[in-house]
């Protein structure tokens, strides 16, 4: 997998963030809310990197940190 550069690409590891959802063990609508905010929590860094790492994808604090829309903004969604 290329460079992660967008937020949308996280969920692209699993394929659809249902997918993701279901891996993490949160529901749908926790992770849907990430990407229509366009921020993942810092509290969920950890478990979004540890299950990357499951499936050999290294990703990082620095590189959720700097993908994540500054606080009351809002990215266009994008269907999976």
């Amino acid at each position: 997998m290329p460079a992660i550069q967008d937020i949308s690409q996280i969920s692209a590891i699993w394929g659809s963030q249902a997918e993701m959802a279901r891996d993490l063990g949160l529901p749908y609508q926790q992770v849907a809310k990430w990407f229509q905010r366009g921020r993942i929590p810092p509290e969920s860094f950890e478990l979004v990197i540890e299950k990357a790492r499951l499936k050999d994808v290294a990703l990082s604090h620095a590189v959720l940190n700097g993908l994540n829309a500054p606080r009351g903004t809002t990215v266009p969604v994008r269907a999976n």
